[in-house]
């Protein structure tokens, strides 16, 4: 993507570069106000205005797909009143790839040099997603593109490789962040430099926690760390130990609602369930999924009475049994909607949750709002005959609930969800 703020009409995106001109004078087009209407004929031969509005109004029919990059980059070549109407829609998130990262740096990063002005299109990305980019970029470069972008970025999705400890700086002022995505980060990052950028980030929403997170020298300190305060979800994975979840996850705002918890081998039951005791009565999204070595079967059955606030719950089943819908760990009324129980490949004979153990607590008023329950193939749900007629049971009393009480959700049972 190349589009430069002296030839504003370079608007490159996913094809070779190109420099369009005017149809009317040749010569090549330049910033306009988004004011300027558009000339189009009409039957009559005479030329008709297009007022602005009109064509942000078509251009919102337009769905924002990486398949339809070019089709924005194609309307900003009609006119100057369609550029001008365009042209934020193209750079809001930029989809970008090996192919026209390149172009895309040279807009919004005409030169290294701070003293040189900066591209007048750089204000209008507020997502960037690197995500898909390896080699394309060095650990400077993505540490100034992060400065140039500062000032208006509101999502950031870090590439694999080339962020490391000097981007952080540059993120720490990006102020309007909501949504932080380092999850991919293959260099081994400091829990303390991380949180000391997270001060800052006042604005943060979403943060994918990066899953090579290291432990600081201080791990013994017990000093809790600073969270966002508007922190709304949390996806931990990788680094994170159980002194993390006791030391600084229970000290999360209470605006965290949504919690995900993955792939940590270094978290043991105790200080997840000292976690829960803390976090779960506000938590209303929350996702314990394998692998986790230090986790055996039904050692998370009290995960719905720990947390008496959810609506959606996804776990493993290699982490629970029947016991978690008994009565003894739902003794009350729970809002519980949307249920996924997945499985681990390696799962062995003893795990399994059966429908039958769902369909008693929906049936005896522990989960009444229960609408939609979907499991892993491994468990065998559609295996027997048997099996069959209580996954059915099961789906009618979940129809039957919403008929009579409806929540909106889609209700059905599903037994060969992919893990």
């Amino acid at each position: 993507m190349a589009l430069d703020a002296q030839s504003n009409w370079n608007v490159e995106m996913a094809q070779p570069l190109k420099i369009p001109t005017c149809p009317s004078s040749q010569r090549p087009i330049q910033e306009l106000p988004s004011t300027v209407p558009a000339i189009i004929p009409s039957h009559s031969g005479r030329e008709v205005l297009l007022p602005s509005e009109i064509i942000s109004h078509i251009l919102s029919y337009i769905p924002r797909r990486e398949n339809t990059q070019s089709t924005f980059w194609a309307c900003s070549l009609v006119s100057r009143a369609w550029y001008s109407a365009s042209i934020a829609l193209l750079y809001n998130r930029p989809y970008l790839n090996g192919g026209n990262f390149s172009e895309f740096v040279r807009t919004v990063c005409p030169s290294k040099n701070a003293h040189i002005r900066q591209s007048t299109l750089a204000v209008l990305v507020r997502k960037l997603d690197m995500g898909e980019l390896v080699h394309n970029a060095s650990r400077s470069l993505t540490a100034r593109l992060l400065g140039r972008l500062k000032g208006n970025i509101e999502e950031f999705v870090a590439p694999q490789a080339s962020f490391a400890i000097n981007s952080f700086a540059a993120l720490s002022k990006c102020t309007k962040l909501r949504h932080l995505d380092l999850s991919l980060i293959s260099a081994s990052i400091s829990n303390k430099l991380l949180f000391q950028t997270l001060k800052s980030l006042r604005e943060l929403e979403t943060l994918f926690f990066p899953r090579s997170s290291s432990h600081d020298q201080e791990h013994n300190t017990g000093v809790a760390y600073f969270w966002p305060p508007k922190l709304y979800a949390l996806h931990l994975a990788g680094g994170v130990d159980s002194h993390f979840l006791r030391t600084h996850l229970v000290n999360a705002p209470p605006s965290l609602q949504r919690l995900s918890i993955q792939h940590c081998s270094q978290v043991f039951r105790p200080a997840l369930v000292d976690m829960l005791q803390t976090l779960g009565p506000q938590l209303q999204h929350l996702t314990i999924r394998h692998p986790m070595q230090q986790l055996w079967v039904g050692a998370l059955d009290p995960v719905l009475d720990e947390c008496p606030s959810l609506t959606a719950l996804r776990i493993s089943a290699d982490f629970v049994s029947d016991k978690m819908f008994s009565a003894l760990y739902v003794q009350s009324p729970h809002p519980l909607r949307i249920l996924d129980i997945e499985c681990s490949p390696t799962a062995g004979a003893d795990v399994g949750v059966s429908a039958s153990a769902i369909y008693d607590a929906v049936e005896d008023g522990r989960l009444p709002d229960l609408r939609s329950v979907r499991v892993s193939a491994h468990l065998a749900w559609g295996a027997t005959e048997g099996t069959r007629t209580d996954a059915s049971d099961l789906e009618e009393i979940l129809e039957e609930a919403e008929m009579e009480r409806p929540l909106g959700v889609v209700t059905g049972v599903w037994w060969s969800m992919p893990d």
